[in-house]
């Protein structure tokens, strides 16, 4: 459970912020089932799928700004939708999903 973890600043090493990780999750609605498949191809180079239209990954804001940069390419913005968020606050993030692939764990950000 998430109460019985405490974080203790202490104790806690941070990463240069150019190597920290951040959680993205990437929330995609597509119409056209050859565009869909081009998404699900580009996301699966930076994440796991953890839905049929999301997927979450751990990124270092290099990686997310190129992935942001390319995948507007991939989106048709008359009849398709987008979101993407980054979890970029210093906060512990309770992770859990039931399915085949899913990042279970405590994730400090």
């Amino acid at each position: 459970m998430i109460d019985d973890y405490i974080e203790d600043e202490d104790s806690f090493d941070y990463a240069v912020a150019d190597e920290r990780r951040y959680i993205v999750l990437v929330i995609y609605d597509i119409v056209d089932d050859r565009k869909r498949y081009r998404m699900v191809r580009f996301l699966e180079g930076y994440g796991i799928r953890v839905q049929k239209s999301a997927f979450e990954a751990r990124l270092t804001k290099k990686q997310y700004d190129r992935m942001t940069t390319r995948i507007h390419k991939l989106i048709d913005k008359g009849t398709d939708s987008l979101r993407i968020y980054f979890l970029d606050n210093h906060f512990a993030v309770r992770s859990w999903g039931i399915g085949s692939e899913h990042l279970d764990e405590i994730i400090i950000i």
